[in-house]
């Protein structure tokens, strides 16, 4: 049995993704570089928005003071950077690109799987059992009299 995909439009770059259900948790950017430049942008706004609190702020200043502090006791400059083509050096790749779907096939952008033909355009919904509020509350057994403050 082939694995159900959903189709859908990154976010950031507005490319078409299809992802099978095995690797669909709610994805909403591509496989490449989208998720992490908008990880990103929400970490710099949260640390702007945190250095905006006056706790922030005092966090800020404390630390670029250590950070002056540091810079007095440098005596020499620092290491020339190594050329880009040296061996030693290590860069990270690119992720590989996903081999092009041939005869029609569907495959998933993330894991290259075979998908079904049948695309879903919203999340696979699951049901999972989740207990009532009422289910936790036992109803009290009448009082006696002895019992009776």
């Amino acid at each position: 049995m082939e694995n159900t995909a959903r189709l859908y439009h990154c976010v950031l770059c507005h490319c078409q993704v299809t992802i099978c259900s095995n690797c669909d948790h709610g994805n909403i950017y591509c496989f490449g570089s989208c998720s992490t430049t908008a990880r990103n942008a929400s970490v710099k706004a949260a640390g702007e928005r945190y250095q905006n609190t006056h706790r922030g702020r005092m966090k800020h200043a404390a630390r670029q003071s250590r950070y002056r502090d540091r810079c007095k006791e440098v005596t020499h400059q620092g290491s020339v950077p190594p050329p880009c083509n040296d061996l030693l050096t290590t860069h990270p790749e690119a992720p590989a690109a996903v081999a092009a779907a041939q005869d029609g096939e569907i495959r998933c952008s993330f894991c290259n799987r075979l998908c079904s033909t049948f695309l879903r355009l919203d999340f696979l919904h699951t049901t999972s059992p989740h207990p009532s509020s009422d289910w936790n509350i036992m109803p009290r057994p009448p009082m006696t009299q002895a019992q009776a403050p």
